[in-house]
Order: structure tokens, then C-alpha cells, then sequence
């Protein structure tokens, strides 16, 4: 009876803490959204004005057309970047990075089959950027495609063996094809290339808590805080984890993964890179 009784205490508790922690985490979340908001609507209001403008002087021209949707898709205007990055492809159909971009919106859009289509397109195109490779290793990840994952980013290595964060992604995609060796190797390497990026130690011990290894996680998580790249919320969050594992060390991954304090970090691949304008107006 009395252990009974601590455990209803202890669920209150725990009942109370998820849901201080779920408001904190996101009054931080919304104020990180907040901050930076201003500056950037700012700057992509003048691009956009600039860029209408030019369209309007050279509606023909395929150049305005792309440099006004990636405008649109820096602003967040999904929509509309789609319309004129699709009217600079009907004017041009084999222009590169209007076709890259296209697949850039269709991915923010969750239109992954769309966003799969058109990173293939760039593949068959001149001088495609080789952050197609990356995008379309995402669009199959986020697709379930993870076998295809693997493939484009080993691609995108075979080309620059050094470009960051390819190795977590290589390593989420073997995580979910449960190929833990392959996956810790990957995870391993992207720290050996890049010491200072805390994200290989954040999903090197979100791993280890699938393996029901707690040990190595906490072993990792606490690394990860040494890293001066975390942000204040995410540091918090992974002091949540690490409590919830020391204080808890029988807790089991089915129930872990339903906390708030369950790590995020398997689910949150690098997302893809953009490429920027093409240039002016002529």
C-alpha cells in the first residue's frame, strides 16, 4: 500500500512537471520564432520588391521570375514561390536552379513525391548543386525511402566527403533500418570531421536509448552540453532527459518515447540547403 501510495504522488508529480516543461519549452520556442522575425521579413520585403519590379520590366526573362520565387521562399510564401519558379522553368526548362528550388519548396510544402521528382530533375541537369544529393536523401527519409536515403547521401559524399551534417543523416537513415553498427559508425565520423557540432552526440544517445543502453546515453548527452553551439533550449531539454534517466534508471523506451522529455533529435534531420538568387535582371 505505501508503495502504492508514492506512486500516486510520484504521477502527480511527474504529471505536473510534463506539463511545466511542455509550456516552457514552448514560451522558448516562440520567443526564438519571435526574435529574428522582424529583421528577416524586413530584408526579404525589399527582395521581393525588388524582384516584382523586375518581373514586371522582364515578365519574358526566366531570371526575375526564379529570383522573386526563392524571395517568396525565403519570406515563406510557399505558394508563391511555386508559381514563379514554375513560370521561370516554362520559360526555361533546363534552368538548374529553378528546378533545385522548386523541389526546396515542394519539400517545406510536405509534398515529398514532388520534392523527389524535381531533385532528380536538377540531378539530370547542368552542373547541378551537389546539396541535391542532401535534399534528396531527406525527401526519401522523410518518405520512409531510407535505403534510398542511404544512397543519396552517400552520393553527396563521394563528391565532398567533408560536407557537414551528411553523416548524422547517413547514420538517422541506417537508425531506422535498425543497423545500429552502421548508424554508430556514421554518427562517429561526422564528430571525427566536425568536433564542435553537438548533433552526432545528441543522436549517438538518443540511439543508445532505443538500445535500452542508458549508460552510453547519458555518457553522450552530457558531452553534447559541453558544446557552446547548443541553444538555451535545447541544453535545457537535454538536462530534462538526463535527469529523467538518472532518476529513473529502469524506465523503459516505449514509455520514454511518450514523455516530454523524450529526445527529438532522431526525428529532426538537417534540413535541406538552399541556394540563393541567380543574379540580375539581363
Amino acid at each position: 500500500m505505501e508503495g502504492e501510495g508514492n506512486g500516486k504522488t510520484g504521477g502527480g508529480m511527474g504529471k505536473r512537471l510534463k506539463e511545466w516543461i511542455a509550456g516552457s519549452i514552448l514560451m522558448a520556442i516562440v520567443a526564438a520564432l519571435g526574435l529574428g522575425a522582424h529583421a528577416r521579413n524586413s530584408f526579404w520585403k525589399s527582395e521581393i520588391g525588388l524582384w516584382e519590379d523586375g518581373v514586371k520590366k522582364a515578365p519574358q526573362k526566366e531570371r526575375p521570375h526564379h529570383n522573386l520565387g526563392f524571395a517568396y521562399y525565403e519570406a515563406g510564401r510557399w505558394e508563391d514561390a511555386q508559381k514563379e519558379l514554375e513560370k521561370a522553368l516554362a520559360l526555361n526548362p533546363r534552368y538548374t536552379l529553378s528546378m533545385y528550388n522548386l523541389g526546396l519548396v515542394f519539400y517545406r510544402k510536405g509534398r515529398m513525391e514532388k520534392a523527389i521528382e524535381c531533385c532528380r530533375k536538377t540531378l539530370d541537369l547542368k552542373s547541378p548543386p551537389p546539396e541535391t544529393y542532401f535534399n534528396l536523401g531527406l525527401a526519401y527519409y522523410q518518405k520512409g525511402h531510407y535505403s534510398n536515403a542511404v544512397k543519396s547521401f552517400k552520393a553527396l559524399l563521394e563528391i565532398k566527403p567533408d560536407y557537414q551534417n551528411t553523416y548524422n543523416n547517413l547514420g538517422l537513415a541506417y537508425q531506422r533500418q535498425r543497423q545500429w553498427r552502421r548508424a554508430i559508425e556514421s554518427f562517429q565520423e561526422e564528430l571525427r570531421r566536425d568536433p564542435e557540432n553537438p548533433y552526432p552526440l545528441l543522436y549517438l544517445g538518443d540511439l543508445y536509448i532505443e538500445r535500452k543502453d542508458y549508460r552510453r546515453a547519458l555518457v553522450h548527452f552530457k558531452r553534447a552540453l559541453a558544446s557552446p553551439s547548443l541553444s538555451e533550449e535545447r541544453v535545457n531539454k537535454v538536462k530534462k532527459i538526463i535527469s529523467a534517466i538518472e532518476e529513473t534508471p529502469g524506465i523503459s523506451p516505449a514509455s520514454f518515447s511518450k514523455s516530454p522529455l523524450a529526445p527529438l533529435f532522431q526525428r529532426g534531420v538537417i534540413p535541406p540547403f538552399s541556394k540563393g538568387r541567380a543574379g540580375g535582371i539581363s
